[in-house]
């Protein structure tokens, strides 16, 4: 892996008008490891792309990106390109996007060729090392399975295995761990510790100090506000100026209604024969590992899946996906299969705004009012300055935040929220913590989906938790806790922090 190096020599980097990256000075080489570590906003998925050639250095700087590959030195990527390999958590949404059955051991051939999938028969020999890569990573029952039918552990490591079979010299992983249970993030690391002790390949790996980072991995690179410092500080997003308000009673209606509701994918039941009730005004967290079936279950409850025959949703006193054109303006969601159908290039105005009209980013015939409302809560929730900015212009915690006002901005009375803690630092967390309990305080109805039930003591009323798609436990949110449901989940030398 010493054979390239990488230099940035007073770099800026631009996207849109927006300056992401200011004068860094930095060099890759010799055989260490490295982590990027800051907070949301920080710039470190910039930083990765910059490295690995999918963005180029600002051309209104004069700062110098160099390529030193077996001695011979370049300031275009092109001809490094074979020899880098960077994997974001973007990549799996995008297979589940496109709903593509190609399977786990095709994804992995394509890295040959650094392709989505191939576009021609692979030789024996190349569908082998396939495979058995694949089944060093852990992956031998899911290697015929299409990505759209594995969990989000599995779906990591099949990318990472993908990065790996084309023996990158540089293999750049952004936000590492973001959206995995506790046993798929020590899964992920060994991995990744395996690959680091090979020496073949140099890792670089992004956090934001609350993720765990693989023990081969020693070298820091620290950035705040764009730039490289000794020691970041605690960077805090902007205060919110939220209304006091007074707890509202909730309608005693029920809101979202599964009687022996079963989900089929690919062979499998990912939901398994699940009743359960939710009435107005409850805050449920639905828990379980990766695979467990919770993003199916949302799915299921926001009418993006159907149930299997014998099984009977019915939302808001409705029944059957039919009527569900009537109760669509009831219910918002927040949920990566939402976000990632957004066009980058929208603003984030568009992007709020669409939400009044259950669009993905484009807006039509809406009221001078409507649009008062939306700037008012952008403004309540300090969102003023970003409002002309695209969304791929913001930090992960930005974004997430305006996806969020694009999901309450139409007031529904059902709130649907997939992994809304994942890839966020401490900082933003609490902010989010902080904007869906005054959501919730509102009377509203609240189903989010979690990995990390920190800090829900002040916001859930009840709890589910999932196994292989069956319904394990359903009750209030203190009896959850102290549940010998709860303790096999996250262990007992992993009890979240709770205020309990």
């Amino acid at each position: 892996m010493d054979s390239l190096e990488i230099h940035l020599d007073h770099v800026d980097v631009d996207l849109g008008t927006t300056r992401i990256l200011h004068d860094l000075t930095l060099a890759l080489s010799g055989t260490e490891h490295f982590a990027v570590v800051g907070d949301n906003g920080a710039g470190k998925t910039t930083l990765l792309r910059l490295l690995v050639g999918e963005l180029w250095p600002s051309q209104r700087s004069g700062g110098k990106r160099l390529y030193r590959l077996y001695g011979e030195e370049s300031t275009s990527p092109i001809g490094v390109r074979p020899h880098v390999r960077l994997v974001t958590p973007t990549m799996a949404d995008w297979y589940q996007r496109h709903d593509l059955r190609v399977p786990i051991w095709e994804v992995i051939c394509a890295g040959l060729r650094n392709t989505p999938f191939l576009y021609t028969s692979p030789s024996d020999a190349e569908r082998e090392q396939a495979r058995a890569l694949g089944l060093e990573m852990g992956l031998g029952l899911v290697l015929d399975r299409p990505m759209r039918a594995v969990s989000t552990g599995q779906a990591k490591r099949a990318l990472l295995a993908r990065a790996l079979i084309a023996a990158p010299k540089l293999m750049a992983v952004d936000e590492l761990t973001q959206g995995l249970d506790r046993q798929g993030q020590m899964r992920l690391l060994d991995a990744l510790n395996r690959i680091a002790a090979t020496g073949r390949t140099r890792l670089l790996v992004s956090g934001h100090g609350l993720l765990p980072i693989p023990a081969e991995v020693r070298g820091r690179i620290h950035l705040e506000h764009g730039r490289l410092v000794d020691k970041p500080s605690r960077v805090r997003p902007g205060e919110l100026d939220l209304p006091d308000r007074s707890p509202e009673q909730a309608p005693p209606e029920i809101v979202v209604e599964l009687r022996s509701c079963s989900v089929v994918m690919d062979g499998r039941a990912a939901v398994d024969n699940l009743t359960w009730t939710v009435r107005g005004g409850e805050c449920w967290g639905v828990l379980g590992h990766n695979g467990g079936g919770k993003s199916t279950l949302l799915q299921l409850i926001t009418g993006y899946r159907r149930a299997w025959p014998g099984g009977e949703a019915s939302w808001f006193g409705r029944s059957g996906l039919a009527r569900m054109a009537g109760v669509r303006g009831r219910i918002g969601i927040l949920a990566p299969w939402i976000g990632e159908r957004i066009e980058p290039g929208a603003t984030c105005r568009d992007v709020i705004l669409s939400g009044l009209c259950d669009g993905l980013g484009v807006h039509r015939d809406l009221a001078p009012k409507q649009i008062r409302q939306a700037e008012e809560l952008a403004s309540a929730w300090g969102m003023s300055d970003w409002l002309d900015r695209p969304l791929s212009s913001l930090s992960y915690g930005q974004a997430r935040q305006v996806m969020l006002a694009r999901a309450v901005v139409h007031a529904p009375d059902l709130l649907v929220l997939d992994e809304p803690f994942s890839g966020l630092d401490a900082s933003w967390q609490a902010r989010m913590v902080a904007l869906l309990s005054d959501w919730a305080v509102q009377g509203r109805t609240l189903v989010l989906a979690t990995h990390s039930p920190e800090f829900m003591d002040e916001l859930l009323t009840h709890g589910l938790i999932l196994q292989q798609g069956r319904l394990v436990a359903a009750m209030e949110w203190p009896r959850l806790l102290r549940s010998p449901a709860f303790a096999g989940l996250f262990g007992p030398g992993e009890m979240v922090r709770t205020g309990s």
